[in-house]
């Protein structure tokens, strides 16, 4: 029985980036770490489409048959309790962008030091 052991030599590999992507890769990561600090962006446009006036009118004249007939109360109103609509580019709808707002702000007046070390991570 011959032993295989015995000291063996240690192999070094080096890993060569091309120049043709070391570069672009640097720049990349650079350009990264400055987008990193951006933080979430709200869209603030339209995100729900709004009734179209046919719309409105069709569910109002739904309404009206059942008050006609006593299943409605008289001061009913089918949008009632829907929120306001914006137009954006001629498309009107509603945006959830105010409630992040409030969401945001209520989430800061709860906790004040998390949104403190929360925006601190972007600046």
């Amino acid at each position: 029985m011959s032993g295989g052991g015995g000291k063996g030599g240690s192999q070094t590999q080096k890993a060569e980036i091309p120049k043709w992507v070391e570069e672009p890769a640097i720049r990349n990561l650079a350009r990264a770490e400055d987008v990193q600090k951006l933080g979430y962006t709200p869209y603030y446009g339209v995100d729900v489409a709004g009734f179209s006036p046919m719309q409105q009118q069709a569910m109002q004249s739904t309404v009206n048959q059942a008050q006609a007939f006593g299943l409605a109360p008289q001061s009913m109103d089918a949008m009632a309790g829907m929120p306001q609509t914006t137009t954006q580019d001629g498309i009107t709808g509603y945006s959830a962008g105010s409630l992040y707002d409030m969401a945001v702000a209520e989430a800061k007046s709860r906790n004040p030091e998390m949104a403190r070390r929360y925006d601190q991570l972007f600046s």
